[in-house]
């Protein structure tokens, strides 16, 4: 039994009041629903009674009482059928849509690492196709399962009232089809583990095939990416006939012994009437009944495959609920500024160390710079900050507040990002700027887009601010993105600053006008930046220099320059680069 509210708990993603509830008005639907069947059948051998057993008198009272029972039947069903029908017509979909909301509140909570274990395409079968198959499952199985309960309580009622033997020989092949049904479980459980990683496959396949056409356009690769997307469709193909040659042979047992129910009835119902212990008109209401009995007990076997799947998607849907958000300390209080401090910090991901023992302090109202050699951790350093992740030892504090005592969003509440790459959303402009704000007003929302100099170019676009921008900003160049990417970041208005090359999407043209707005942007804040330019961070109050996870050297511009080390060795080179010149040589024809 414990196994049993173990498993439905875990079908009904955790909504096991909801779905009772749902299968006890299909019960009673169905039970009432049933009662015309069984009172027709006492009709029937009331009317044949008279036939059969000569002189005995037509039983006028006994069929006016079915009557008045037919009519009050009526009446009950009116109202049971009207709940239930009001229940089930959002059905499982109510439950779905709390599970919905619930994955998306956790998967806002996790850890950035999450999603770097994850696999794009496993993520969206989770979220898409598991939970449509939750709802479309329980949708079916649990009106199934009312039918069965109710036409066994009914037939168990009824029949025994007629005679008890011929009820047991009716109820005696259902449990011998049992274990034919318990190995076609295994079987195909065993098979849906790989059904569905075929599935997942299959749809990581077409994102990526989606996703990198243009990449695969410019390379002449689309038929090499074609070949291995065919390939992940003809395994799916593969596991899917799998499936069904698993099921086929033992579940089609387990319903040829529920066929031979009705012969069992007959031969039992015969031997009875021969030894003069049965009436044949009996053994009629038997044989009449048998097959109506049997019916959904063989429908519901032919579910087995859609079981085994629940299951699987039940599983895979826990598991990431399961996943451990960023834990915080209720109470820790508000930090008391914006100053950064990092001490003894070191981070991986997954078992590669990336970060080693940074000690760090970043004043209040500070512009600080994060330079070095690609890989050396300074876009990990930004991203601690914004606690995407918890360092893996040391600590890290906010106001004097270690992060690890702040919830996530009271952290990023207090952060404004501008990354290199940037996303908006499927959405209007409008839209995608007020994410910096909620409630921001249209007036400020054009305020944040004239200071990040984007006005001008979302005035020119057929619907102005209220212009839908493609998933991911495709509609959009990459220096609008950045533009709007900033405007949002002026529009939050947080006292600290995280930019990462915010500059390298734009033309000459624009950058001076972006770096303006970047100025406006971080005025009286904590800024951290990450350049790769060093010339747009010499007049910051610190220059952090990274190398291989480890601080290498710190400073400003002129003391690290002076100290003849990593600093000045890039910056040497970065001027060298700057003299370089693009030489083209044209044939002569």
């Amino acid at each position: 039994m414990r196994r049993f509210k173990a498993w439905f708990q875990k079908i009904t993603l955790g909504h096991p009041g909801h779905s009772a509830k749902l299968c006890l008005w299909m019960f009673l639907d169905n039970y009432v629903s049933a009662i015309p069947y069984a009172i027709m059948v006492i009709a029937v051998f009331l009317l044949f009674r008279p036939i059969i057993i000569p002189g005995a008198p037509i039983p006028t009272t006994g069929l006016l009482i079915l009557c008045g029972a037919l009519a009050v039947q009526a009446v009950i069903y009116y109202f049971v059928a009207r709940k239930s029908y009001m229940i089930s017509c959002a059905g499982f979909a109510e439950v779905v849509r709390k599970a919905r909301m619930a994955m998306g509140e956790q998967l806002r909570r996790l850890p950035m690492g999450f999603y770097n274990r994850r696999d794009a395409g496993d993520l969206t079968t989770v979220l898409l196709r598991d939970y449509e198959t939750v709802e479309s499952n329980n949708d079916t199985l649990m009106p199934k399962v009312a039918v069965i309960a109710a036409r066994m309580s009914m037939a168990l009622i009824v029949l025994t009232v007629f005679d008890w033997r011929m009820t047991l020989a009716t109820l005696v092949v259902i449990p011998l089809s049992i274990p034919f049904a318990v190995v076609a479980y295994r079987r195909l459980n065993r098979k849906n583990t790989d059904l569905l990683n075929a599935q997942q496959d299959n749809t990581a396949r077409i994102l990526e095939y989606v996703g990198g056409i243009q990449t695969l356009k410019a390379f002449n690769q689309t038929d090499e990416m074609y070949r291995s997307l065919r390939a992940s469709c003809d395994a799916l193909r593969q596991r899917s006939i799998a499936m069904e040659k698993a099921s086929a042979p033992v579940g089609m047992l387990a319903r040829a012994v529920l066929n031979a129910g009705t012969a069992v009835v007959m031969g039992f119902g015969v031997w009875l009437m021969l030894n003069g212990s049965l009436a044949p008109l009996t053994l009629v209401v038997f044989l009449l009944l048998a097959l109506n009995l049997y019916n959904p007990i063989m429908s519901f076997m032919m579910m087995l495959v859609n079981i085994t799947r629940l299951n699987h998607c039940t599983d895979r849907i826990n598991e990431v609920m399961s996943e451990t958000p960023l834990p915080y300390a209720e109470g820790a209080g508000k930090p008391s500024g914006a100053a950064i401090c990092f001490k003894n910090v070191s981070f991986g991901y997954g078992n590669k160390e990336v970060l080693h023992n940074i000690s760090l302090d970043i004043p209040q109202h500070s512009l600080t710079a994060l330079v070095g050699p690609s890989g050396s951790g300074k876009s990990t350093i930004t991203r601690l900050i914004a606690r995407f992740w918890d360092a893996g030892s040391g600590s890290i504090t906010i106001g004097g507040v270690p992060v690890t005592c702040l919830s996530p969003d009271d952290v990023l509440s207090d952060v404004s990002m501008v990354f290199q790459d940037v996303y908006l959303f499927h959405d209007t402009i409008e839209a995608n700027i007020r994410m910096g704000r909620e409630g921001a007003t249209r007036e400020e929302v054009i305020q944040a887009a004239k200071l990040a100099a984007c006005h001008d170019f979302i005035n020119a676009l057929p619907n102005g601010y209220d212009t839908m921008v493609g998933e991911g900003g495709s509609t959009l160049s990459g220096g609008e993105k950045q533009r709007i990417s900033i405007a949002r970041a002026l529009l939050k208005n947080a006292p600290i600053v995280l930019l990462d090359e915010a500059t390298a999407s734009l033309d000459p043209e624009n950058e001076v006008l972006i770096q303006q707005a970047i100025d406006a942007l971080v005025q009286n804040k904590t800024v951290i930046v990450i350049a790769h330019r060093l010339r747009s961070v010499q007049n910051a109050d610190q220059i952090i220099v990274l190398n291989e996870g480890h601080v290498q050297q710190a400073g400003t511009h002129s003391e690290l320059l002076a100290a003849d080390g990593l600093y000045k060795k890039l910056w040497d080179e970065q001027q060298k680069a700057g003299s370089w010149r693009l030489r083209q040589t044209v044939a002569n024809i």
